[in-house]
């Protein structure tokens, strides 16, 4: 490989200034990338109250158990940096992995944590997903890359970013490169200790790795702007101005269970040899093991919500060990403006459920065997799961999430709207409320969980808005979906405002109607403060959301209050601020949005600090 001074004099010049800048860094980013962790106080990720689990996660129901991928989790940015932990830690060819949200950590055979290749071509070689048209890695750009084996490889490759990662590109701050630099913070790292801001550069580098391509659009959405790194893929939306990580462990999990898969992902999906590798009824729960030496699935994907909620066999109640803010989603996360699907893997395939093993949920379940439940046209009776894990009558439990088989179906095409839970919630008990009657509802055990299954045919082009209710009384999800003219007819032109005909001197203005509001994330949600600015993402918001009338209410201790709205918003996105005084710290707080449409549900967020 050519000498770096070769690769052109931007890329040496910022060489030069990087060794200038501390002779420290150097030294930081060897150590950080031969595993070694700052022994200091622990920076959690997320709130956790007396009693309970620092490690399990309930928002997705799986757990950190390894000490030393908990300790690396929590002094990387935590749930900011990785996301979710989606996965238990199981062998992936010879190494101990866990997939997280946006990353995938593995467990050296020396006790040390590093952060995986995940968009390698023989683990998730994809460009295309759910309609993103991703940038695939330049080969010149690799070319020209620094080498692990180089002298003086840490500075070399954080100049090498310095000059290919860039906040400002065709006049748009991207900002990925303050995004990349701010990944780790002193905090994350230090905790309490004295801060060494000069190894945050390199714990950025270790999480992120290099870039593969250049900035890029999206040829399909020139709102969307991209650059793809070796462990990761950042986003910047115009819309929202908002740059994040892409949930990359999320996609690698979908093509190693093979459901939810895109039909723009299948094709490269192929391409790995993890793809439809998760076969619960197999030995080590493989498909073709021959392609995964040292490998087993056995465990990987048994969520334990039961097991940390206290609900064992042989209790008359369920303990309620969940922490606060739960109950808003099934993954409270950061979503992209890509509105990509978040956490768990769905039930999603064309036809079919692949059923699996019976969890083992509580602390004395077996599991039991399942085979394929094909869904069909649903009976009259609902159909009984034999289970040894206990029916939940406690209302909504926090983690039931909607899908939608297909997701935007035409008029006249059976829909199947699943609701999924790790608990297991009473079919005598449970409503799902719509514009039309849903009719029966068909139970099963599917790869993460309990499946509650109806089946509609919508009838008129409209929004379809759905609630499902645990125990008939209590709401727990909202969520819906658009309804398209038939397939082969001509498409109907949108409706907007205009006056009506009505005799007169001045003609009345027929509004146009917006479905009611529903939020799906706010961001950040936990450890607020006055005058903290919020991102909330949802959909119905209204274009733009003024015209709808659109308002967001904070509710604190009993009080109301109207937040400030920045920005023009958009009809999935809307930024506000708290107030700058009556808030009181540690009072239940929720976040709801309001227009013509009708109210969001109201969505939990919690004040660590408050003012008069």
């Amino acid at each position: 490989m050519a000498p770096l001074q070769a690769r052109g004099s931007r890329v040496w010049r910022a060489v030069r200034r990087i060794r200038n800048l501390s002779s420290t860094v150097a030294l930081g980013v060897s150590l950080v990338l031969g595993g070694v962790l700052a022994q200091s106080s622990l920076a959690t990720a997320q709130q956790v109250g007396p009693g309970l689990d620092p490690g399990f996660f309930a928002a997705t129901g799986y757990r950190i158990s390894s000490p030393a991928v908990l300790d690396y989790f929590q002094h990387r940015g935590g749930v900011r940096t990785f996301g979710y932990p989606i996965s238990n830690e199981f062998p992936l060819l010879g190494q101990r992995v866990q997939l997280f949200q946006r990353q995938m950590l593995s467990l050296g055979p020396d006790g040390r944590v590093s952060p995986g290749d995940i968009l390698s071509a023989d683990v998730l070689p994809i460009t295309h997903i759910d309609g993103l048209s991703l940038p695939a890695a330049d080969p010149d750009l690799l070319g020209s890359a620094p080498q692990p084996t180089d002298p003086d490889y840490a500075t070399q490759a954080l100049a090498f970013v310095n000059v290919y990662v860039t906040d400002d590109w065709n006049g748009l701050p991207v900002n990925f490169q303050s995004t990349f630099l701010n990944s780790v913070n002193c905090a994350d790292a230090f905790g309490t200790d004295p801060c060494d801001p000069s190894l945050l550069p390199g714990y950025a580098l270790e999480l992120w790795g290099l870039p593969t391509s250049l900035p890029t659009s999206d040829p399909l959405n020139p709102d969307f702007v991209y650059q793809r790194f070796q462990r990761g893929i950042m986003h910047f939306s115009r819309a929202t101005g908002l740059t994040q990580g892409l949930l990359v462990g999320d996609w690698l999990k979908r093509v190693m269970i093979g459901v939810d898969l895109s039909r723009d992902m299948a094709a490269e999906a192929r391409d790995s040899r993890l793809f439809a590798q998760y076969a619960p009824s197999r030995p080590l729960a493989l498909d073709r093991p021959t392609d995964l030496p040292d490998t087993s699935l056995a465990q990987a994907f048994h969520a334990d919500t039961l097991m940390a909620a206290g609900q064992v066999p042989g209790e008359p109640t369920a303990t309620a060990t969940l922490p606060a803010g739960v109950a808003q989603t099934a993954t409270s996360v950061a979503m992209t403006a890509t509105a990509i699907s978040g956490t768990q893997t769905a039930f999603q395939g064309q036809t079919a459920l692949l059923t699996v093993t019976a969890l083992a949920l509580t602390a004395t379940a077996a599991a039991a065997g399942v085979g394929l439940a094909q869904l069909g046209t649903p009976t009259a009776t609902p159909v009984e799961v034999v289970s040894n894990i206990p029916v939940v009558n406690v209302g909504c439990l926090g983690d039931e999430q909607m899908w939608f088989i297909p997701r935007k179906p035409n008029i006249g095409v059976h829909v199947q709207i699943s609701v999924t839970s790790q608990r297991h919630h009473d079919v005598r008990s449970m409503l799902l409320g719509g514009p039309v009657d849903p009719g029966p509802v068909v139970e099963h055990i599917g790869p993460l969980g309990f499946v509650w299954t109806w089946t509609v045919i919508p009838t008129v082009e409209a929004f379809y808005q759905w609630t499902f209710f645990a125990d008939g009384l209590r709401p727990c999800i909202t969520s819906g979906f658009n309804a398209f003219a038939p397939l082969g007819a001509t498409p109907t032109a949108t409706v907007t405002s205009q006056p009506t005909n009505t005799p007169g001197p001045t003609a009345t203005p027929t509004a146009t109607v917006v479905p009611a509001p529903t939020v799906t994330d706010v961001t950040p949600n936990s450890g607020l403060g006055c005058n903290t600015l919020l991102t909330i993402r949802g959909t119905n918001f209204g274009s733009p959301p003024t015209a709808f009338g659109t308002t967001v209410f904070l509710s604190n201790g009993g009080k109301t209050t109207t937040l400030q709205q920045f920005g023009t918003g958009s009809n999935t996105s809307l930024r506000v601020q708290t107030p700058s005084s009556s808030v009181t710290a540690n009072s239940p707080s929720f976040i709801q949005v309001s227009n013509s449409g009708g109210d969001s549900s109201a969505v939990p967020v919690s004040f660590s600090s408050g003012c008069t």
